[in-house]
């Protein structure tokens, strides 16, 4: 497999084309993987200044033909009448971008912290859908481990850094201090920047706060976050006794109109609002679809604040956090696919172990109790002890072997431990028909295994791939890839689960027959 990452963000494409796209998002992953041939996982990232798409697919699946057909989908799907322009990264690329974004470092607020915890609501919904792989899963939860390191350790999270707080900074220069004045706040939304909001409102000392959602999850949100809910019939009060309002839906529709709040203007100035009709109603807009009919702004008393004005006022970065940042995510790429190239050895493990396990099964049940002096329950003890010790290095040292590019050669050097015939084995094919130590049929040779130490049975692990052809980018280790001095070449993104349909891997040869069990199981 390897996977693609398509976006559409206010970097490149802006957010007048990212707002045309805002709409589309809901369902779209179970709808692309129904749609779009040759895809086997989908997870979307839909936030207010990108639209991400994160694909699983095959390794020979042209990443151009599928940046086309999500393309045309999504343009068909939003009503755009040309190809939606999207950006597409592919595998260390892919791990790259989604790393970064994780991280903040490619938000319109950079270290923006929301993004990471958006990222996780996606990966918990597409779950939900049914339209995720492991390897999706894998990179998203790696993403998260990035966005923390990058928190920690650079002051890129710190206070301030959001949107949400760039907007409240734009909206506190029309405010009075809310220690003198008893300012008084509507959030509209219950969504992923909603709580963010509460707390932001919170930590600047506005805490007479309402919440107002046409979805009806208002009362739960309100009772949450400890804050007022707000009903639809009692909307255009709330806002006319409000000093700022916070809109972030982003449903595609606005909530507020030029009508609703031209009523709640002229309640304002009525009796029941006496004390606020001097303030100015500031509205910040959050959504990247607007929230709020822009003639809005033209309404005398009212002070509109959208998105693209928050952008306009972002902070200028230190250049040196921004470098930090961007070299722990390059190591956690490097990081992330060391694991899941050692990760392709767990086939391996499995076979040893259950390989000696069944060897240890075997002599366990040819114990027998000697004028009361063997006791099979301390033999089986043993055994299996002896069996643990025996593996413990041999599966360090084949994790070891994957992650640094060297499982040719981990496969070599134990094929010269536990002899040419095995390595054979090893190295794919099928049992070999004598025993490889004593000769002898394998039938012939359980017959006297109660006489001398067990023999480990034959672990054919089957050839990996060993084309040019098979890999997204350079090989792991060094050589000559493919060539007969160079390690074999392997798909940075095969996943454990596509060696399992490699030649030699069907099941352990041995008297046993059970080595099969290793790869039918869980990971090891």
């Amino acid at each position: 497999m390897t996977v693609h990452l398509l976006s559409a963000d206010h970097r490149v494409q802006g957010l007048e084309a990212v707002s045309r796209l805002g709409g589309v998002s809901a369902h779209l992953g179970p709808d692309l993987l129904r749609a779009v041939r040759g895809l086997d996982g989908v997870l979307v990232l839909g936030t207010c200044n990108r639209l991400a798409i994160l694909l699983d697919a095959p390794v020979g699946r042209s990443a151009e033909s599928l940046c086309d057909a999500v393309s045309s989908f999504c343009a068909e799907r939003s009503g755009i009448d040309a190809p939606v322009d999207l950006s597409l990264w592919s595998g260390r690329a892919a791990y790259r971008e989604l790393f970064a974004t994780a991280a903040g470092l490619e938000s319109m607020v950079i270290g923006e912290r929301e993004i990471a915890g958006q990222l996780r609501r996606a990966l918990i919904l597409a779950t939900a859908e049914g339209t995720v792989t492991g390897a999706i899963t894998r990179a998203v939860e790696h993403a998260s481990t990035v966005s923390k390191r990058v928190a920690a350790t650079t002051a890129l999270a710190g206070a301030g850094r959001s949107v949400v707080a760039v907007g409240l900074d734009l909206a506190a220069r029309r405010l009075p201090p809310p220690e003198e004045a008893g300012v008084r706040a509507l959030v509209v939304g219950t969504g992923a920047y909603a709580g963010a909001t509460v707390t932001a409102l919170r930590n600047r000392g506005i805490c007479d706060i309402g919440v107002h959602s046409r979805s009806e999850r208002a009362r739960e949100f309100a009772a949450g976050h400890c804050v007022r809910a707000v009903d639809e019939d009692e909307l255009p009060r709330s806002l006319a006794l409000a000093d700022l309002v916070i809109t972030c839906r982003g449903l595609g529709a606005p909530v507020l109109t030029r009508e609703l709040v031209s009523t709640a203007m002229r309640r304002r100035r009525g009796a029941g609002a006496a004390a606020r009709a001097e303030r100015p109603l500031v509205v910040l807009d959050l959504a990247l679809s607007r929230d709020v009919e822009l003639s809005v702004g033209s309404l005398p008393g009212v002070l509109l604040i959208d998105l693209p004005a928050v952008q306009r006022a972002v902070p200028d970065v230190e250049a040196s956090q921004v470098e930090a940042a961007r070299r722990m995510v390059d190591e956690e790429v490097a990081r992330f696919r060391r694991k899941r190239a050692g990760r392709r050895m767990d086939p391996v493990v499995r076979r040893l172990r259950s390989g000696v396990e069944a060897v240890v099964e075997e002599e366990i049940a040819r114990l027998r109790t000697k004028d009361g002096r063997v006791d099979v329950e301390e033999a089986a003890r043993a055994l299996h002890h002896l069996a643990a010790r025996l593996l413990h290095h041999p599966t360090v040292a084949a994790r070891t072997a994957g992650e640094t590019g060297h499982a040719q050669e981990y496969l070599q050097a134990l094929g010269l431990v536990l002899g040419s015939e095995i390595a054979a084995g090893l190295r794919g094919g099928g049992p070999p028909a004598s025993c490889p130590a004593h000769g002898g049929s394998w039938e012939e040779r359980s017959a006297d295994l109660a006489s001398g130490p067990a023999d480990l049975p034959t672990i054919p692990v089957g050839q990996l791939p060993s084309t040019a052809a098979e890999r997204e980018d350079e090989p792991c280790g060094s050589g000559d890839p493919g060539g007969p001095d160079g390690p074999a070449a392997v798909p940075d993104d095969l996943e454990v689960e596509d060696l399992a349909g490699f030649s030699g891997l069907s099941g352990l040869s041995g008297p046993s027959g059970r080595g099969a069990q290793g790869l039918s199981g869980g990971r090891a």
